[in-house]
């Protein structure tokens, strides 16, 4: 029986790097009989695939793209894991005759939820860290974020638990070897020969600097509520037009706001050691390099009043007045 490996991300565990890692050996991987399409690609995941799956809208030529071929298939996007049960039914059922392996990648929400604030920050998002921390610790049974066992049930559910398997992600990072764990979990031997892009800016989702994100997050209210742009189209021109801002005082803003800066320790609050237990108790055995977390880390967060500063107020509206102009 033929294999459908369904890597599912999720957000902010080395998606990319691991989709451009499975790009670049191609070649070695299909020596394994595994395949990483390039039909359904957009950037480096199958997005495109995903899309047609939320849509229930998978053309009979791609059932037969499948179907055709004597290997076992890859395909990979972090926007898998938004999908639902009947989502995954329906792809299920399209496929009889495929045995399905889901690949989740697991990484404490202690030290994810900030990587994933700054991700909604990037595509428009204008939350705090504290409001943004606090909808999930509000409702942590509730939280995908906080109970990654919610979203493996549901994967269970749908293909059976003996068909899930989680990579300790905060393992893999720590040990270096995420990119070999994720071969592992395909059924694919490591060899010297494979190409590791690690040092490939492309391959890699860089944290950003919290005075950067912080500046982001105000320019997406402003010219949210002033111009009616909304999305990462803010973030985007904020790169490219870094230089001009520079001149219009963004240096100086920034040395405001770190003024406002808070250190936080992450990674041992009672909701890390909750999620911890019950990953422990219902999935060890489908996780591949489980290592038990006793290790902390500290981020750097802005206190959010930082805003009401008359000078910085002042400093925000020019910048938002040349990402406007430029963006026009």
């Amino acid at each position: 029986m033929k294999t459908l490996y369904l890597h599912v991300g999720p957000h902010k565990t080395g998606t990319t790097f691991i989709q451009k890692s499975m790009l670049d050996n191609a070649a070695e991987i299909f020596r394994s009989n595994l395949v990483y399409p390039k039909r359904f690609l957009r950037i480096f995941g199958h997005h495109d695939f995903r899309d047609a799956l939320a849509s229930k809208a998978i053309h009979r030529r791609d059932l037969d793209f499948f179907k055709g071929a004597e290997q076992n298939f890859l395909l990979s996007s972090e926007d898998f894991i938004s999908l639902t049960a009947e989502h995954f039914g329906y792809l299920r059922d399209a496929f009889p005759d495929m045995r399905f392996i889901v690949l989740y990648a697991w990484r404490r929400a202690g030290f994810r939820l900030y990587s994933i604030w700054q991700e909604t920050v990037k595509h428009g998002g204008t939350s705090t860290f504290f409001d943004y921390y606090h909808e999930h610790l509000a409702h942590p049974g509730h939280s995908m974020m906080l109970s990654p066992d919610l979203k493996l049930g549901m994967f269970s559910q749908v293909f059976g638990k003996e068909n899930i398997r989680v990579i300790d992600y905060d393992a893999s990072t720590r040990n270096g070897s995420l990119l070999r764990d994720f071969l592992t979990a395909v059924d694919v031997p490591w060899t010297k020969s494979f190409v590791t892009p690690e040092n490939n800016p492309e391959a890699v989702n860089q944290s950003m600097d919290f005075a950067d994100i912080e500046v982001i997050r105000a320019l997406n209210h402003i010219l949210a509520q002033r111009f009616g742009i909304n999305g990462a189209s803010v973030r985007l021109e904020y790169a490219r037009q870094l230089e001009r801002l520079e001149q219009a005082g963004l240096a100086g803003l920034k040395d405001l706001i770190r003024q406002y800066h808070l250190v936080l320790t992450v990674g041992n609050y009672q909701i890390d050691n909750r999620c911890e237990r019950i990953m422990a108790e219902q999935f060890r055995q489908n996780m591949l390099n489980y290592e038990p977390n006793t290790s902390v880390k500290n981020i750097t967060v802005a206190r959010p009043d930082w805003v009401l500063d008359l000078e910085a107020q002042k400093i925000l509206n020019g910048l938002a007045d040349i990402l406007h102009e430029t963006m026009a």
